[in-house]
């Protein structure tokens, strides 16, 4: 099956994901958001998507893409700055296929991304201005965390979600 992988990526969480899984499958090629043409759709029986979150939902760029995709088979993969395996992240997850409707999703794989340093610091500002809020603590906790993901284990369970796809 002849994929097209298509990543959006702010600080290379995405596009590092995207790269692994094209290196790992065959008959693949990837592109960035801002290469992809509709006219490419016709070469290509599978799609992959590769999103970094915004607000709680997929970056537009991505969001773009999808409006083109009504009816094709898509697996969808991004990454975000909150931890894994919480509620926000079935929340996310949720989300960005609201905005894939009419889309044929088979597949979601989400994990944890660094974030860029701007919005570390503007949570550390936050927190001297309020230091007792929990929330931002957890917030920037999960942040500093965050630095050192995607990692191996990452990339690796991007890598077999996206094999077990096309079985």
């Amino acid at each position: 099956m002849k994929t097209l992988v298509i990543y959006s990526s702010l600080t290379g969480n995405t596009k590092k994901l995207a790269q692994a899984i094209a290196n790992e499958m065959e008959d693949t090629e990837i592109i960035s958001v801002d290469e992809f043409r509709v006219s490419m759709m016709d070469n290509f029986d599978f799609f992959m998507i590769g999103y970094w979150v915004d607000k709680g939902v997929c970056d537009d760029k991505s969001k773009e893409v999808l409006k083109h995709m009504l009816d094709k088979k898509v697996a969808l993969f991004g990454t975000l700055g909150a931890k894994e395996n919480t509620k926000y992240y079935d929340m996310v997850k949720a989300k960005v296929e609201e905005q894939a409707q009419g889309v044929h999703v088979i597949g979601h794989f989400l994990c944890q991304g660094s974030v860029g340093e701007k919005t570390m610091e503007r949570y550390r500002e936050m927190l001297k201005k309020t230091p007792d809020d929990i929330h931002l603590k957890a917030q920037l906790e999960a942040y500093e965390e965050g630095i050192h993901h995607p990692n191996e284990q990452d990339i690796a369970n991007a890598i077999r979600f996206a094999k077990s796809l096309l079985g």
